[in-house]
């Protein structure tokens, strides 16, 4: 028998909600700058859906455009801009989290919290030297590339059949050092294996599935998801259509459901999360979950297949709040 929605709690790992904030929507339909405080129609973000959903932490991603690439880390610096200016909204309970003690305080009090990350480390320019400026302002996972190239690696889209480069294996080791959560979404088959080798600790997959049930080059193998689990990490299971089935068209909640059952055989129970990549596609009308409001469909989804609520809850973000325990301090 299901257990109660409010026995549970969400930790979703990647959405591009902050690209919303600042007039980039992927959803055409909505007005250039989104009121996050607002119940929007059509969209998959905002501060009552979360509630709605009991998100108690979201990963909201910095991501850059080609465009915005000449000017990499002060464009990277207005988004987080913009996402301060949410948090001076005092009577919302939104807030920023830096590590797993501040997500505690979120689900005890049934708040909201968000924790910022970087996708693609062209971001930081090309050297280091900002890394200590994002990390001050609360960035605490950063994802190494995004599709194409970058000076610290090749993303899965680039030509070529390097990894890392050598300005990358210095940001893996300086990512562990600092204590950021190192993110392998997007990178390239040969530098995953090199961050797996670097790492000593958890790495994590913010956004990905399953290959074994959906063949797209995004999703990770059986023998990457193990490397993940071995390592102490977890996959957040992606909802964008391609991800989820071979035809956009056919994705559902129960073909999502395909992928947490392989995630779990591939590398077991605590290696399997949730990384719904919200805003970060342009919604179909085939789809895992409507919004962000509608997280208890997945809770009550992962019940039905037999799996315990402990299991659920595991699932649905006390995984990802394991890793932050180990990580983030």
């Amino acid at each position: 028998m299901a257990q109660q929605h409010e026995d549970f709690y969400v930790i979703d790992a990647h959405c591009d909600t902050l690209m919303s904030l600042t007039g980039r929507s992927m959803n055409k339909e909505e007005n250039k700058y989104r009121d996050f405080f607002a119940d929007n129609p059509e969209v998959h973000i905002d501060l009552p859906k979360l509630s709605r959903g009991h998100v108690a932490c979201q990963f909201m991603a910095i991501f850059l455009e080609d465009g915005q690439l000449s000017n990499a880390t002060e464009e990277a610096m207005l988004m987080i801009d913009a996402f301060e200016r949410l948090l001076e909204n005092k009577t919302s309970g939104f807030s920023l989290a830096k590590n797993g003690a501040d997500v505690r305080r979120a689900i005890a009090e049934r708040r909201v919290s968000a924790f910022l990350s970087i996708e693609g480390a062209e971001a930081l320019g090309n050297s280091l030297d900002s890394l200590d400026e994002f990390y001050g302002r609360g960035v605490r996972a950063i994802g190494l590339t995004w599709n194409r190239r970058n000076a610290f690696g090749r993303g899965l889209k680039a030509e070529g059949d390097d990894g890392l480069s050598p300005l990358g294996r210095q940001l893996v080791e300086k990512m562990q050092d600092m204590r950021i959560l190192v993110d392998v979404s997007h990178l390239c088959e040969a530098g995953f294996w090199e961050v797996a080798e670097l790492t000593k600790g958890p790495f994590i997959a913010s956004h990905a599935n399953a290959r074994a049930v959906a063949d797209h080059p995004r999703n990770l193998t059986d023998k990457q998801i193990r490397a993940i689990a071995d390592h102490g990490g977890a996959v957040g299971c992606v909802f964008v259509p391609a991800f989820v089935t071979v035809d956009p068209n056919d994705c559902s909640l129960d073909a999502l459901m395909l992928h947490v059952d392989r995630i779990v055989a591939a590398g077991g129970i605590e290696s399997c999360a949730m990384g719904s990549d919200f805003d970060g596609f342009k919604p179909i009308d085939a789809r895992v979950i409507e919004d962000a409001g509608e997280f208890p469909l997945i809770y009550e989804a992962l019940r039905k297949r037999d799996y315990s609520h402990a299991e659920a809850q595991k699932i649905l973000g006390a995984n990802w709040l394991r890793v932050f325990d180990e990580v983030l301090g």
